[in-house]
């Protein structure tokens, strides 16, 4: 069963990691990537965190 305590964790973590990539990749950056890979990574970060949600 998953508990929402372990929902937030895993958002959590989900979070840290695409801040992680935007520090690394992002607009300012400097190793920028193409605009739509970062709203690219946005989108996936969300429906993942929908999909947590709905399993929950």
């Amino acid at each position: 069963m998953i508990t929402p305590s372990a929902i937030i964790e895993w958002a959590e973590a989900q979070k840290r990691q695409k801040f992680t990539w935007l520090e690394d990749h992002g607009p300012r950056s400097k190793r920028p990537r193409p605009e739509t890979e970062a709203e690219n990574k946005l989108r996936d970060a969300v429906i993942a965190l929908c999909n947590g949600r709905a399993a929950a």
